[in-house]
């Protein structure tokens, strides 16, 4: 027995040093991220531009840039044009999206802001400062294409007199947004 073993031994290391190298399916070529989720091999999105169609059911019309910075994050620039009960505003809104199951643009996210915004009404200007947040879920497909479905609130005030501003105090936010993913 303990020379069939021996030979065993022996014919499996005569095998293994005999043997060509070992050879992948990938070219020199080929890229390899890091990024968590593996997506793809386009490497990790960095940038997403959106519109929200269901915010004008609320009067709002705008777009929104989503630069990552991170694995889980990323940083929000919108611009609107708010038009609802007499009132027409101009806002600016930074945001920072965060998805905790760190897949950026992709499943649950929290989405906290802060918006500042010229408000006419009655054809007297008021600047609003505002704080606010959403959450929700979003899709994204392999191809780029994203979708948005969420909701929250937005507080916001006026630095002065208020003339009469719809916007001001609290309010909801809807986030149906659709959207490319780069």
């Amino acid at each position: 027995m303990k020379a069939r073993t021996v030979a065993l031994v022996l014919s499996v290391l005569v095998l293994a040093a005999a043997a060509p190298p070992a050879r992948a399916a990938e070219t020199r070529h080929d890229v390899e991220t890091d990024h968590l989720d593996a997506f793809d091999d386009g490497g990790p999105p960095s940038f997403a531009l959106l519109v929200n169609p269901l915010a004008t059911l609320l009067g709002t019309f705008g777009a929104e840039g989503d630069f990552v910075i991170g694995d889980a994050a990323a940083l929000s620039v919108e611009g609107d044009w708010v038009l609802t009960g007499g009132t027409t505003a101009w806002a600016a809104t930074v945001g920072l999206p965060v998805f905790p199951w760190r897949t950026i643009f992709h499943g649950f996210y929290v989405h906290p802001r802060a918006t500042a915004a010229v408000a006419t009404s009655a054809g007297a200007s008021t600047d609003v400062l505002g704080i606010g947040g959403t959450a929700g879920w979003q899709h994204t497909w392999r191809f780029g294409l994203s979708l948005r479905i969420g909701g929250g609130v937005a507080y916001e005030h006026a630095l002065g007199l208020d003339g009469g501003v719809a916007i001001l105090g609290l309010r909801p936010l809807l986030d149906g947004e659709i959207g490319w993913v780069f």
